[in-house]
Formats: C-alpha cells, structure tokens, sequence
C-alpha cells in the first residue's frame, strides 16, 4: 500500500481505503473467497467447495485442463412485521474461487453435484501428461 502525500485528492484517498477493504474481502471486489478442499483418490480429482445460502441455478462453473473457476451468487430478504416495528433487510453475497488442477484433467469428464449447501466437483487426471522416454 501506498502513502497518501497532503496533495493527493480526497477521491485518490477514498479509492486507496475501497481497495484495502476489496483485499480484506478477498481481493476480487466481491464479497467472499470459497473455501475449498481438493482430493485426489483413484486418478480422479475431487474439488469440495462450501456455498451456504447459494441456489443450484446461481452458480457458475467455468473450467479447462488446467483450472476451474466457481462463481455464485446468494441473495436473501428477511422481513419482520409485529405492532411495534417493521424491518425489512435485503443481503447479497457473491463468491468467487479459481482452482488450479494439481495436474492436467481431461475437461470432458467434469461433473459436479451440489447439495445442502456442498458443490463437489470430480475430473479425471490427463495421464497422457507427461509420459516416460526411452533413452536409446
């Protein structure tokens, strides 16, 4: 991070502040990174991400050989009424994680499943990827 020097503007100062908050929020401008665990079991690799509050239909799977990118989007209304008050909120979150492949996968056989909140990922590893030479 930079100094401020007494001739920068106001507006310079206020955009430094917006991204310190962006990388304490996860660098992207939005607001929450995915934790994610990554295994490897039987040439497969399986990515496990946590996506609470998040519908099927807002997340947004983007892959290739060598990575995938998860986005989602969560929003939720809360209303509360009784003869004392009234309050109405509205939130909206949104996530983004990029996961580099330990190795090389072949994209055809991606296939994910989301339940209860869990996205699981599987892909089979590329073996193709670097094969053994014989020196002759």
């Amino acid at each position: 991070m930079r100094r401020l020097r007494r001739h920068d503007s106001v507006d310079d100062m206020f955009d430094q502040m917006q991204k310190m908050l962006n990388q304490i929020q996860g660098g992207s401008g939005l607001g929450t990174n995915v934790p994610v665990d990554i295994e490897e079991d039987d040439g497969k690799y399986k990515i496990t991400a946590d996506l609470p509050g998040v519908q099927k239909e807002d997340i947004d799977l983007t892959a290739d050989k060598d990575e995938i990118s998860i986005t989602a989007e969560s929003t939720a209304e809360v209303q509360e009424e009784n003869e004392k008050y009234f309050r109405k909120e509205r939130t909206q979150r949104a996530f983004q994680r990029k996961v580099t492949w330990p190795t090389q996968i072949v994209p055809e056989t991606i296939s994910a499943e989301y339940k209860d909140g869990v996205l699981s990922i599987t892909a089979e590893k590329d073996e193709e990827d670097g094969k053994d030479i014989e020196i002759t």
